[in-house]
Protein backbone atom coordinates (compact mmCIF):
# COMPACT_ATOMS: atom_id res chain seq x y z
CA UNK A 1 0.00 0.00 0.00
CA UNK A 2 2.70 2.35 0.66
CA UNK A 3 3.75 2.17 -2.93
CA UNK A 4 0.22 2.79 -4.74
CA UNK A 5 0.49 5.68 -2.07
CA UNK A 6 3.08 7.11 -4.19
CA UNK A 7 2.23 5.46 -7.64
CA UNK A 8 -0.61 7.39 -6.86
CA UNK A 9 0.87 10.69 -8.40
CA UNK A 10 1.83 9.03 -11.45
CA UNK A 11 -1.57 7.65 -12.61
CA UNK A 12 -3.29 10.92 -11.45
CA UNK A 13 -1.07 13.64 -13.33
CA UNK A 14 -0.34 11.97 -16.42
CA UNK A 15 -4.72 11.63 -17.03
CA UNK A 16 -4.89 15.21 -15.64
CA UNK A 17 -2.74 17.15 -17.75
CA UNK A 18 -2.14 14.98 -20.84
CA UNK A 19 -4.99 17.63 -22.55
CA UNK A 20 -1.98 20.33 -21.70
CA UNK A 21 -0.41 20.23 -25.64
CA UNK A 22 -3.38 18.99 -26.89
CA UNK A 23 -5.46 22.06 -26.30
CA UNK A 24 -5.12 23.94 -29.31
CA UNK A 25 -5.62 20.56 -31.36
CA UNK A 26 -9.16 20.08 -28.74
CA UNK A 27 -9.77 23.55 -29.88
CA UNK A 28 -9.86 22.37 -33.83
CA UNK A 29 -11.18 19.30 -32.92
CA UNK A 30 -14.63 21.36 -31.49
CA UNK A 31 -14.35 24.02 -33.65
CA UNK A 32 -14.03 26.13 -31.01
CA UNK A 33 -12.01 29.76 -30.77
CA UNK A 34 -8.58 29.65 -29.42
CA UNK A 35 -8.60 29.04 -25.76
CA UNK A 36 -12.20 28.13 -25.25
CA UNK A 37 -10.75 24.81 -23.50
CA UNK A 38 -9.38 27.09 -20.69
CA UNK A 39 -12.07 26.22 -18.52
CA UNK A 40 -10.99 22.51 -19.32
CA UNK A 41 -7.79 23.21 -17.54
CA UNK A 42 -9.09 25.88 -14.81
CA UNK A 43 -12.47 24.39 -13.24
CA UNK A 44 -11.22 20.86 -12.38
CA UNK A 45 -8.40 22.86 -10.32
CA UNK A 46 -10.86 24.85 -9.33
CA UNK A 47 -12.82 22.10 -7.42
CA UNK A 48 -9.53 20.79 -5.80
CA UNK A 49 -9.58 24.29 -4.22
CA UNK A 50 -12.83 23.81 -3.09
CA UNK A 51 -12.76 20.20 -2.13
CA UNK A 52 -9.06 19.79 -0.77
CA UNK A 53 -9.52 21.19 2.33
CA UNK A 54 -12.58 19.10 3.14
CA UNK A 55 -11.28 15.75 2.23
CA UNK A 56 -8.98 15.18 5.45
CA UNK A 57 -12.43 15.30 7.04
CA UNK A 58 -13.76 12.52 5.92
CA UNK A 59 -14.33 9.27 7.88
CA UNK A 60 -13.79 6.58 4.93
CA UNK A 61 -10.41 4.62 5.26
CA UNK A 62 -7.55 6.53 3.61
CA UNK A 63 -7.12 3.64 0.80
CA UNK A 64 -10.96 3.60 -0.20
CA UNK A 65 -11.00 7.42 -0.55
CA UNK A 66 -7.73 7.66 -2.73
CA UNK A 67 -8.98 4.59 -4.70
CA UNK A 68 -12.26 6.36 -5.49
CA UNK A 69 -10.50 9.38 -6.18
CA UNK A 70 -8.62 7.64 -8.91
CA UNK A 71 -11.41 5.83 -10.35
CA UNK A 72 -13.38 9.10 -10.94
CA UNK A 73 -10.32 10.95 -13.20
CA UNK A 74 -9.64 7.80 -15.07
CA UNK A 75 -13.42 7.89 -15.80
CA UNK A 76 -13.37 11.26 -16.36
CA UNK A 77 -10.50 11.01 -18.72
CA UNK A 78 -12.12 8.53 -20.79
CA UNK A 79 -15.97 10.27 -21.10
CA UNK A 80 -13.55 13.19 -22.09
CA UNK A 81 -12.17 11.28 -24.93
CA UNK A 82 -15.49 10.30 -26.16
CA UNK A 83 -17.15 13.61 -25.58
CA UNK A 84 -19.16 15.04 -29.06
CA UNK A 85 -19.14 18.86 -27.78
CA UNK A 86 -16.44 21.16 -26.31
CA UNK A 87 -19.23 21.38 -22.93
CA UNK A 88 -19.46 17.85 -22.51
CA UNK A 89 -15.36 17.55 -21.68
CA UNK A 90 -15.98 20.50 -19.96
CA UNK A 91 -18.03 18.42 -17.85
CA UNK A 92 -16.22 14.98 -17.83
CA UNK A 93 -13.02 17.19 -16.77
CA UNK A 94 -14.88 18.34 -13.73
CA UNK A 95 -15.57 14.91 -12.82
CA UNK A 96 -11.98 14.60 -12.79
CA UNK A 97 -11.58 17.67 -10.85
CA UNK A 98 -13.50 15.86 -8.07
CA UNK A 99 -11.26 13.10 -8.12
CA UNK A 100 -8.17 14.54 -8.00
CA UNK A 101 -9.29 16.60 -4.92
CA UNK A 102 -9.43 13.33 -2.97
CA UNK A 103 -5.66 12.21 -3.56
CA UNK A 104 -3.06 14.87 -3.01
CA UNK A 105 -3.90 16.03 0.53
CA UNK A 106 -4.10 12.57 1.57
CA UNK A 107 -0.82 11.17 -0.05
CA UNK A 108 1.13 14.43 1.02
CA UNK A 109 0.11 13.86 4.89
CA UNK A 110 0.86 10.15 4.36
CA UNK A 111 4.25 9.92 3.34
CA UNK A 112 5.44 11.38 6.96
CA UNK A 113 3.98 8.57 8.42
CA UNK A 114 4.50 6.01 6.14
CA UNK A 115 8.27 6.22 6.38
CA UNK A 116 8.92 8.61 9.70
CA UNK A 117 13.07 8.00 8.80
CA UNK A 118 12.80 9.32 5.46
CA UNK A 119 10.26 12.01 5.45
CA UNK A 120 12.88 14.40 3.52
CA UNK A 121 13.81 12.30 1.06
CA UNK A 122 10.44 10.15 0.42
CA UNK A 123 8.59 13.08 -0.13
CA UNK A 124 11.29 14.10 -2.65
CA UNK A 125 10.34 10.54 -4.20
CA UNK A 126 6.20 11.09 -4.28
CA UNK A 127 6.95 14.23 -6.10
CA UNK A 128 9.48 12.88 -8.49
CA UNK A 129 6.19 10.37 -9.10
CA UNK A 130 3.93 13.09 -9.52
CA UNK A 131 6.91 14.51 -12.03
CA UNK A 132 6.75 11.40 -13.90
CA UNK A 133 3.03 11.23 -14.30
CA UNK A 134 2.66 14.44 -15.74
CA UNK A 135 5.45 14.51 -17.88
CA UNK A 136 4.80 11.43 -19.43
CA UNK A 137 1.45 12.50 -19.95
CA UNK A 138 1.89 15.52 -22.02
CA UNK A 139 4.66 14.02 -23.78
CA UNK A 140 3.11 10.89 -24.50
CA UNK A 141 0.13 13.12 -25.67
CA UNK A 142 1.45 14.71 -28.44
CA UNK A 143 3.11 11.76 -29.49
CA UNK A 144 -0.49 9.42 -29.03
CA UNK A 145 -2.51 12.28 -30.80
CA UNK A 146 -0.28 11.73 -34.30
CA UNK A 147 -1.10 8.25 -34.56
CA UNK A 148 -4.10 7.91 -32.94
CA UNK A 149 -5.71 10.66 -32.85
CA UNK A 150 -6.88 12.90 -29.97
CA UNK A 151 -9.81 11.14 -28.34
CA UNK A 152 -7.70 7.77 -28.64
CA UNK A 153 -4.46 9.81 -26.68
CA UNK A 154 -6.77 11.04 -23.97
CA UNK A 155 -8.72 7.75 -23.83
CA UNK A 156 -4.98 5.59 -22.86
CA UNK A 157 -3.99 7.70 -20.90
CA UNK A 158 -6.84 7.72 -18.87
CA UNK A 159 -6.79 3.94 -18.27
CA UNK A 160 -3.87 3.37 -15.70
CA UNK A 161 -5.96 6.13 -12.98
CA UNK A 162 -8.49 3.87 -13.71
CA UNK A 163 -6.58 0.51 -13.03
CA UNK A 164 -4.92 1.87 -9.95
CA UNK A 165 -7.78 3.10 -8.61
CA UNK A 166 -9.54 -0.30 -8.97
CA UNK A 167 -6.98 -1.74 -7.00
CA UNK A 168 -7.18 0.45 -3.96
CA UNK A 169 -10.74 0.13 -3.88
CA UNK A 170 -10.05 -3.87 -3.42
CA UNK A 171 -8.01 -3.34 -0.51
CA UNK A 172 -8.26 0.07 1.08
CA UNK A 173 -6.36 -1.33 4.28
CA UNK A 174 -2.97 -1.30 5.21
CA UNK A 175 -2.29 2.97 5.64
CA UNK A 176 -2.68 4.46 9.11
CA UNK A 177 -4.72 7.06 10.03
CA UNK A 178 -4.27 10.49 9.91
CA UNK A 179 -6.31 11.34 12.75
CA UNK A 180 -8.82 14.66 13.31
CA UNK A 181 -7.06 17.61 10.85
CA UNK A 182 -6.09 20.77 12.06
CA UNK A 183 -6.13 24.08 9.81
CA UNK A 184 -2.90 26.32 10.95
CA UNK A 185 -3.41 29.82 9.54
CA UNK A 186 0.18 30.72 10.52
CA UNK A 187 0.99 28.50 7.09
CA UNK A 188 -0.42 31.32 5.27
CA UNK A 189 3.17 31.97 3.34
CA UNK A 190 3.41 28.40 2.79
CA UNK A 191 0.13 28.78 1.34
CA UNK A 192 1.40 31.61 -0.71
CA UNK A 193 4.07 29.65 -2.44
CA UNK A 194 1.80 26.87 -3.32
CA UNK A 195 -0.21 29.30 -5.18
CA UNK A 196 2.84 30.51 -7.14
CA UNK A 197 4.22 27.00 -7.82
CA UNK A 198 1.71 25.80 -9.78
CA UNK A 199 0.80 29.20 -11.31
CA UNK A 200 4.16 29.81 -12.80
CA UNK A 201 3.98 25.43 -14.34
CA UNK A 202 0.75 25.63 -15.64
CA UNK A 203 0.82 29.51 -16.83
CA UNK A 204 3.63 28.94 -19.07
CA UNK A 205 3.17 25.16 -19.69
CA UNK A 206 -0.54 26.68 -21.45
CA UNK A 207 0.94 29.12 -23.29
CA UNK A 208 4.19 27.27 -24.71
CA UNK A 209 1.75 25.80 -27.13
CA UNK A 210 0.81 28.42 -28.44
CA UNK A 211 4.35 29.73 -29.07
CA UNK A 212 5.68 26.95 -30.26
CA UNK A 213 2.96 26.46 -33.02
CA UNK A 214 3.62 30.10 -33.99
CA UNK A 215 7.33 29.16 -34.05
CA UNK A 216 6.71 26.05 -37.00
CA UNK A 217 6.85 23.31 -34.64
CA UNK A 218 4.36 20.22 -35.56
CA UNK A 219 2.03 19.12 -32.77
CA UNK A 220 4.43 16.23 -32.29
CA UNK A 221 7.65 18.08 -31.83
CA UNK A 222 5.39 20.51 -29.21
CA UNK A 223 4.55 17.27 -27.45
CA UNK A 224 8.58 16.49 -27.07
CA UNK A 225 9.24 19.68 -25.64
CA UNK A 226 7.50 18.46 -22.46
CA UNK A 227 10.02 16.22 -21.86
CA UNK A 228 11.19 19.06 -20.04
CA UNK A 229 8.79 17.76 -17.09
CA UNK A 230 10.98 15.10 -16.34
CA UNK A 231 13.41 16.98 -15.75
CA UNK A 232 11.93 17.40 -12.61
CA UNK A 233 12.68 13.63 -11.62
CA UNK A 234 16.14 14.16 -10.79
CA UNK A 235 14.85 18.04 -9.19
CA UNK A 236 12.64 16.35 -7.04
CA UNK A 237 14.67 13.44 -5.92
CA UNK A 238 17.74 15.70 -4.78
CA UNK A 239 15.62 18.33 -2.58
CA UNK A 240 16.04 16.11 0.34
CA UNK A 241 19.89 15.52 0.30
CA UNK A 242 20.19 19.28 -0.65
CA UNK A 243 18.23 19.82 1.85
CA UNK A 244 19.53 18.03 4.44
CA UNK A 245 22.77 19.51 2.91
CA UNK A 246 22.25 22.98 2.54
CA UNK A 247 19.80 23.89 4.71
CA UNK A 248 15.75 23.69 3.70
CA UNK A 249 15.37 27.35 2.95
CA UNK A 250 18.85 27.69 1.10
CA UNK A 251 17.63 24.97 -1.13
CA UNK A 252 14.11 26.81 -1.76
CA UNK A 253 16.25 29.78 -2.77
CA UNK A 254 18.62 27.90 -4.98
CA UNK A 255 15.91 26.71 -6.95
CA UNK A 256 13.91 29.69 -7.58
CA UNK A 257 17.02 31.60 -8.73
CA UNK A 258 17.42 28.85 -11.12
CA UNK A 259 13.36 29.49 -11.92
CA UNK A 260 14.06 33.26 -12.61
CA UNK A 261 17.21 32.34 -15.12
CA UNK A 262 14.63 29.49 -16.84
CA UNK A 263 11.86 32.24 -17.21
CA UNK A 264 14.55 34.53 -18.75
CA UNK A 265 15.71 32.13 -21.52
CA UNK A 266 12.09 32.09 -22.52
CA UNK A 267 12.44 34.94 -24.24
CA UNK A 268 15.06 33.79 -26.39
CA UNK A 269 14.58 31.44 -30.12
CA UNK A 270 15.10 27.74 -29.77
CA UNK A 271 17.05 26.07 -28.75
CA UNK A 272 17.45 29.00 -25.76
CA UNK A 273 13.92 28.85 -25.32
CA UNK A 274 13.68 24.78 -24.84
CA UNK A 275 16.06 25.10 -22.53
CA UNK A 276 14.96 27.36 -20.42
CA UNK A 277 11.69 25.82 -19.85
CA UNK A 278 13.83 22.46 -19.20
CA UNK A 279 15.66 24.58 -16.17
CA UNK A 280 12.26 25.99 -15.15
CA UNK A 281 10.73 22.58 -14.71
CA UNK A 282 13.91 21.07 -12.93
CA UNK A 283 13.96 24.05 -10.40
CA UNK A 284 10.16 24.23 -9.67
CA UNK A 285 9.59 20.86 -8.68
CA UNK A 286 12.76 21.40 -6.47
CA UNK A 287 11.21 24.05 -4.79
CA UNK A 288 7.49 22.10 -4.34
CA UNK A 289 9.03 19.07 -3.02
CA UNK A 290 10.57 21.37 -0.15
CA UNK A 291 7.40 22.84 -0.04
CA UNK A 292 5.04 19.88 -0.26
CA UNK A 293 7.19 18.04 2.76
CA UNK A 294 6.20 21.02 4.79
CA UNK A 295 2.74 20.85 4.38
CA UNK A 296 2.90 17.24 5.19
CA UNK A 297 4.85 17.54 8.77
CA UNK A 298 2.57 19.68 9.92
CA UNK A 299 -0.32 17.38 9.35
CA UNK A 300 -3.82 16.73 6.87
CA UNK A 301 -5.42 20.20 8.00
CA UNK A 302 -2.06 22.27 6.74
CA UNK A 303 -1.89 19.71 3.78
CA UNK A 304 -5.11 19.85 2.73
CA UNK A 305 -4.91 23.54 2.62
CA UNK A 306 -1.91 23.57 1.02
CA UNK A 307 -2.93 21.77 -2.04
CA UNK A 308 -6.36 24.04 -1.94
CA UNK A 309 -3.90 27.01 -2.22
CA UNK A 310 -1.31 25.20 -4.43
CA UNK A 311 -4.18 24.54 -7.11
CA UNK A 312 -5.65 27.90 -7.03
CA UNK A 313 -2.74 29.46 -8.50
CA UNK A 314 -3.23 26.41 -11.19
CA UNK A 315 -6.87 27.50 -11.57
CA UNK A 316 -5.91 31.17 -12.47
CA UNK A 317 -3.61 29.95 -14.64
CA UNK A 318 -5.22 27.86 -16.51
CA UNK A 319 -8.39 31.13 -16.75
CA UNK A 320 -5.65 34.39 -17.10
CA UNK A 321 -3.49 31.69 -19.86
CA UNK A 322 -6.15 33.03 -22.58
CA UNK A 323 -5.42 37.36 -22.11
CA UNK A 324 -1.56 36.49 -22.83
CA UNK A 325 -1.70 34.43 -25.87
CA UNK A 326 -0.33 37.49 -27.98
CA UNK A 327 1.92 39.06 -25.09
CA UNK A 328 4.10 35.80 -24.07
CA UNK A 329 6.47 38.39 -23.24
CA UNK A 330 4.56 40.07 -21.11
CA UNK A 331 3.55 36.58 -19.32
CA UNK A 332 7.14 35.89 -18.28
CA UNK A 333 7.39 39.31 -17.03
CA UNK A 334 4.70 38.51 -14.17
CA UNK A 335 6.46 35.27 -13.98
CA UNK A 336 9.46 36.69 -12.99
CA UNK A 337 7.43 38.67 -10.40
CA UNK A 338 6.01 36.25 -8.77
CA UNK A 339 8.99 33.84 -8.80
CA UNK A 340 10.73 36.66 -7.22
CA UNK A 341 8.32 36.76 -4.40
CA UNK A 342 9.15 33.54 -3.48
CA UNK A 343 12.13 32.94 -3.48
CA UNK A 344 11.62 35.99 -0.34
CA UNK A 345 9.50 34.16 0.83
CA UNK A 346 10.75 30.71 1.41
CA UNK A 347 8.45 29.41 3.82
CA UNK A 348 9.95 25.74 4.37
CA UNK A 349 11.47 25.75 7.94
Amino acid sequence: MRLAVVLSGVALYSALYAVVPLLPLLEALFRAPPGAAGPGMGLPLLLLVLLSPLVPRLSLPAGRILGAGLLLVGLGGILGALSPSLALWTLARLLQGVGAALVPALAIALIPSLYPQRALEMAGVYMAGNVLGGGLGRVLAGLLAEGVGVRGALFLLSLPALLLGLLLLRAPGGLPSLGRPRYDFSALPLYGVGAILLFLNLFLANLLPYRLLELGFRPGEVGLVYLAYLFGIPGSALSGPLARSLGAVATFRLAFALVLLGLGLLLLPPPYLVLGFVLMMAALFTAQSLASGAAGRRGAGVSGAYVASFYLGGTLAGLLYPLFLHSFPLAVALGMGLALWALLLAPVR
